[in-house]
């Protein structure tokens, strides 16, 4: 053999190997090129999903935010109509006591004819000339205070 074909020989040894590691190297690179793929495909449904999630969740936020439109209007209508019947309550309470002192004073009126009786030394008087009725009405008025 002579020294250019050993040569050559030896060439294209090497160009074998440096080919069969070409070849590996393009199989490992089409390995990752392919997972690259498979997650960028990952990616968009990824991505497309979040894109829903929040869709729903600004749906959701509009939902919520018109409820609570909606309650707030419903308490301070509440609260109107509350403060209107605590009012007429008060006036009914103050007209009612009214009444339970006419009522009063009409019963120990009643039982001493000509004069009012006097709130310590008449309500005595006025009980032992009082009906029975009249007296347990009288008493439940002074309770009611």
């Amino acid at each position: 053999m002579d020294l250019s074909s050993g040569m050559g020989l030896w060439l294209d040894g090497l160009v074998a190997i440096l080919l069969v590691v070409t070849v590996g190297y393009c199989l490992i690179l089409n390995r990752r090129l392919t997972a690259l793929r498979a997650n960028q495909t990952e990616m968009r449904q990824l991505l497309s999903e979040f894109t829903e999630a929040t869709r729903q969740a600004e749906i959701s936020v509009s939902h919520l935010k018109n409820t609570s439109d909606h309650i707030s209007s419903s308490l301070g209508e509440r609260m109107t109509d509350a403060r209107a019947l605590a009012d007429e309550l008060g006036s009914i309470t103050q007209s009612a006591g009214r009444l339970a002192d006419r009522i009063e004073n009409g019963l120990a009126g009643r039982s001493s004819p000509g004069r009012q009786a006097a709130p310590s030394e008449g309500n005595q008087e006025a009980s032992a000339k009082m009906s029975e009725s009249e007296r347990e009405l009288a008493e439940i008025l002074r309770q009611a205070r």
